[in-house]
């Protein structure tokens, strides 16, 4: 494979950057909607007493009621890590960009 030249690695460390951006604004959106099914469903059936558990059997139902969504979320932050990890690697390979033409260096 050719080596990449010091455009290509800005153009993905830029790419990468609003990949990034994309993936943290669809968690950020998905968790709002979870926290406004909560409510939802607290508003409706009521909060039991005490600090959100979701291993006790008291919050239970609201567990079962948000799961597509708790799942939703789950993916979106594995999403945003993933996007975190490319644009890391990509940031890595533009600092360590060596030339291997001196006018390339420019």
């Amino acid at each position: 494979m050719a080596e990449k030249t010091y455009q290509q690695l800005i153009e993905r460390a830029a790419l990468t950057s609003l990949e990034l951006f994309q993936a943290q604004n669809t968690k950020k959106a998905l968790k709002a909607e979870l926290r406004s099914l909560y409510d939802t469903y607290f508003e409706a059936y009521g909060r039991p007493e005490g600090k959100f558990d979701p291993y006790s059997e008291a919050f239970l139902p609201v567990m079962n009621f948000t799961e597509a969504q708790f799942q939703r979320v789950h993916a979106a932050k594995k999403a945003e890590y993933n996007a975190l990890r490319r644009h890391h690697t990509a940031l890595r390979a533009l600092d360590a960009y060596r030339p291997t033409k001196t006018k390339e260096a420019v």
